[in-house]
């Protein structure tokens, strides 16, 4: 019903492992039923590369004008807006590989209202200076969302972590959605303070000359329509690293995120199966001060 014809399916999206634009249909085909419990019905953001990775890239956020008419969107914004796609079927994100996307990002909200989140999160995002392994701070991180994960949950919330994909760790509490972007920054704030209290070496402070060596509790992602980095979705990087839902045994045993990738991850699901398959049943309403 929702076909359309693959552009050059042997085109190389990332030269360092020879990734192709059709190994990433396959691979998205592979995943389909958990992705889209994650992403179907949410505005998304999504990253582009004409000539593969690494080469130049754009974000997005409008949906072309040249999209199928199948295709839904959805314009939101504050100040100004843009008519982000709404996907759910994963031909939508077929159709935006196919136009060279590597990476999509999805907001915290959920139709029927794209304006309440049913998520809170936190992004932690370890120092870096230009020149270090990219991954050189992973195992710090990993550690860091271990010791984060009973300081989160003493607020009443159910925590679900996965790799970023890339240098970070990502954790995931879910709420009803029942209350404002706004709401939801007061909570993250107030948790975001209580862990920088608790433990050394970590900031709420976004500039990076201001935080030096420590490692960044990103709660600003939960502002109105702010994004993080699709669960199951591939991330710009040479051997195709996925964004990786894991429970916390599994994440404590994670050496790096290069150990999720669109070659290895239909296997994984098969052995292992979903972390997050239950995290719907676990949404608690929002605490107050």
């Amino acid at each position: 019903m929702y076909d359309f014809k693959i552009s050059h399916p042997g085109k190389i999206l990332i030269y360092q492992s020879g990734i192709t634009k059709n190994d990433l249909i396959e691979y998205y085909k592979g995943v389909a039923r958990p992705l889209l419990k994650y992403a179907s019905r949410r505005a998304i953001s999504f990253k582009r590369y004409p000539n593969g990775f690494p080469g130049i890239s754009f974000f997005q956020r409008n949906k072309p004008k040249y999209a199928p008419s199948w295709i839904k969107y959805e314009s939101l914004g504050i100040k100004k807006k843009a008519n982000y796609i709404i996907p759910d079927k994963i031909e939508d994100f077929l159709w935006l590989v196919n136009i060279d996307t590597l990476e999509f990002h999805i907001t915290q909200t959920c139709v029927p209202d794209l304006m309440k989140p049913d998520m809170l999160v936190f992004d932690l995002d370890p120092p870096y200076k230009k020149g270090d392994p990219l991954y050189k701070n992973f195992k710090m991180i990993r550690d860091l969302a271990l010791r984060i994960k009973p300081i989160i949950e003493s607020f009443g919330y159910n925590v679900f972590p996965k790799t970023s994909g890339k240098k970070g760790v990502h954790i995931f509490c879910p709420v009803i959605p029942e209350n404002t972007y706004d709401e939801v920054f007061a909570a993250a704030e107030e948790i975001g303070k209580e862990i920088v209290a608790k433990i050394r070496n970590v900031t709420l402070r976004i500039a990076k000359e201001k935080r030096m060596d420590k490692t960044l509790i990103d709660i600003y992602r939960n502002h109105t329509l702010q994004s993080m980095s699709m669960p199951y979705g591939m991330r710009a990087t040479d051997k195709g690293n996925v964004s990786m839902p894991l429970t916390w045994e599994r994440l404590a045993m994670t050496e790096s995120p290069e150990e999720f990738t669109i070659r290895t991850v239909n296997d994984f699901l098969k052995d292992f199966g979903d972390a997050w398959n239950d995290i719907a049943n676990n949404r608690v309403i929002l605490h107050t001060k």
